[in-house]
């Protein structure tokens, strides 16, 4: 697999950078124990099925221009069919609605359902290192579409955006602690990539270790949540939750930046 650096040229052209090491592909179906963390992002949405409940045991993620915090959270169900524009017939799912249990400033970036198996989903102040509400900071190279979370104690993280030329495809790799960890697949529908990748990142499980929730979806795609603990060898971060969003119901088509 040869893998390039994502530079934008001017405001619309796409160079390929100097070649980058492929590193380790990261497991998608690496769990935490036995269960992945639940969690949803958008506050109202449809969804197939009918697996979900109305209550109150959610926490909303809570984030400022420059920390975030767990807060109760409930959300409500109702039944409801949808039919995406090319379907014959619609599909029986539910509408989710999630809010705060007490309103207040901050915006919410994702809602975590609490359980047993990780008891470290409690609501209060979580330590963050970069969220989609913070001032994003990128590397000194400029026109990349790169981001750096600074660690704590002086260390920092790099999600870098890569071109795989062979399968025509845009690959995120995340780089700390001298190692390198591949992803996921970045711009499924559009085949664009911008900086909007990042929803958070900081230590979620409050083990002293950087975990990372990033939003992959393009109209099609998943969200996905890495946690350090669910680590397999060689890899920084093991997801441990999964998150697919409401279907789409147009088409993807268009080549994006791989036909330019």
């Amino acid at each position: 697999m040869r893998l390039f650096s994502v530079v934008l040229y001017g405001s619309m052209g796409l160079l390929m950078g100097a070649s980058a090491m492929a590193g380790e592909q990261g497991d998608a179906t690496t769990p935490l124990g036995s269960k992945l963390v639940e969690f949803l992002l958008g506050a109202d949405q449809w969804q197939p099925g009918d697996r979900y409940r109305s209550g109150s045991q959610w926490l909303a993620l809570v984030c400022s221009k420059t920390d975030c915090q767990l807060e109760p959270a409930k959300l409500t169900v109702r039944r409801e069919k949808w039919q995406g524009h090319y379907d014959d017939q619609p599909t029986q799912g539910q509408r989710l609605v999630f809010r705060r249990q007490t309103a207040g400033p901050g915006t919410v970036l994702a809602w975590f359902k609490q359980d047993p198996a990780a008891p470290w989903l409690q609501a209060g102040p979580v330590p963050t290192y970069g969220a989609a509400t913070f001032r994003k900071k990128r590397p000194a190279s400029e026109g990349t579409l790169e981001l750096a979370v600074d660690l704590p104690h002086g260390g920092q993280a790099t999600l870098v955006p890569l071109f795989d030329a062979e399968g025509g495809r845009f690959l995120l790799q995340l780089r700390a602690q001298g190692k390198r960890q591949l992803l996921d697949e970045l711009g499924l529908c559009s085949h664009t990539v911008s900086t909007n990748y990042l929803v958070w990142a900081g230590d979620l499980d409050r083990d002293g270790q950087p975990d990372y929730l990033i939003d992959f979806a393009d109209e099609v795609g998943e969200a996905k949540l890495y946690l350090a603990r669910a680590a397999a060898a060689k890899e920084l971060a093991g997801v441990a939750g999964v998150y697919v969003p409401s279907p789409f119901g147009g088409e993807c088509d268009g080549e994006g930046w791989v036909s330019r």
